[in-house]
């Protein structure tokens, strides 16, 4: 009987390190990212790189800075889930795009979230190295084989070419099975480099996708750094999206001049959407104001010129919203990297001032 007992444990023995020595040599297998939902598009048709914002017929027909900012891939996502103890990622970007104010892994790295209960919590960055445009970064390790839900966001100031999911190849790597953040009705958010994620840490850090976390809804980020201009081309586009909502935060880039293109913008929403909401942010605290005397004169006229086309549209149309962004990042003067530019503090600031507004309009619009 002993020696019966004997040879079981050493059976159980061998099975066991057997087991754990399979599990040491799983190996790590890439998977590319378009095998799953790719979000935070107008539109997934017609693409000259799959995570580019603007689609391929607009290149010949738009300014050449609006096409080379619609290749930056920001507030764009995949979503999927697996199993794996470790997830590894492999990108490739266009331009391996350096700047003085923002971090490389805002530029161009990646940014993991998975979903616990009904948040999204961060997991890791996708960090880039020094090579001329392909990355591998480990995002995450020795975690316990639960089936998780995750969120990869794509680089805010490059053009993200290609990402591969790196699992073990002996977990399971599937599409989602949660409806998380909700595809349907979007909100599109229009506006400058602050829209579109400068300078955040890291592209999860934008205020689109701050907010979109916080409201489990999908939203497109339409921001372009210094050419949030009113390009009528925009609205064409914007106006293909049964949006929830419309954010106009272009006022950093446009004169007041330029300004007298809000109407017929506005009209071109309208003539697809007649009733959708359409908010108006005004120009942010930046905190260079407080001493450049110039520029202080032209954000007062700005703003004064912007609360006056509102209040012309609104005698026509009570679903155009303004907001005073004055108040959007507080008044300590450390919530931006160069008087201009948000930091991550300055994004949450952001998010938290807009979302009461901005989830009464949504729930309102989707109800």
């Amino acid at each position: 009987m002993k020696k019966f007992l004997s040879t079981i444990a050493l059976c159980l023995l061998a099975v066991s390190s057997y087991a754990q020595d399979t599990e040491v040599k799983d190996t790590l297998h890439y998977t590319d990212a378009l095998s799953f939902p790719v979000m935070g598009q107008v539109t997934r048709e017609g693409l000259e790189d799959p995570y580019d914002r603007l689609p391929a017929y607009l290149k010949d027909s738009i300014r050449k800075e609006l096409w080379d900012l619609g290749k930056n891939s920001a507030g764009v996502y995949v979503r999927f889930r697996t199993d794996s103890k470790r997830i590894s990622l492999r990108w490739t970007v266009l331009n391996n795009t350096w700047m003085n104010h923002m971090t490389p892994t805002g530029i161009k790295g990646l940014d993991l979230y998975c979903l616990e209960g009904d948040k999204w919590v961060f997991v890791g960055s996708g960090r880039p190295g020094y090579s001329k445009g392909t990355f591998t970064s480990r995002i995450i390790d020795n975690m316990d084989g639960s089936m998780r839900e995750y969120m990869l966001y794509a680089s805010l100031y490059d053009c993200t070419t290609k990402i591969e999911i790196g699992t073990y190849s002996r977990s399971r790597l599937e599409a989602p099975q949660v409806n998380l953040p909700v595809r349907e009705k979007p909100v599109v958010v229009y506006g400058t480099s602050i829209t579109q994620g400068g300078c955040a840490n890291r592209p999860g850090m934008a205020y689109t996708s701050i907010l979109s976390r916080w409201m489990q809804r999908e939203f497109i980020n339409l921001g372009f750094s210094g050419n949030g201009r009113l390009d009528y081309e925009i609205a064409r586009l914007m106006a293909r999206t049964d949006a929830s909502l419309y954010i106009m935060d272009n006022m950093a880039n446009c004169s007041k001049a330029q300004l007298d293109r809000l109407k017929p913008f506005i009209k071109i929403l309208r003539d697809a959407h007649p009733t959708t909401p359409i908010i108006l942010c005004g120009n942010a605290h930046y905190t260079y104001r407080r001493l450049n005397t110039e520029t202080e004169k032209s954000v007062a006229e700005k703003d004064a010129r912007l609360v006056e086309l509102y209040n012309e549209i609104r005698k026509t149309d009570k679903n155009v919203y303004y907001m005073d962004a004055d108040p959007f990042i507080g008044y300590d003067e450390e919530a931006t990297v160069d008087g201009t530019h948000f930091t991550d503090l300055g994004f949450i600031r952001m998010a938290e001032y807009l979302y009461p507004t901005v989830n009464k309009l949504v729930k309102k619009s989707t109800k």
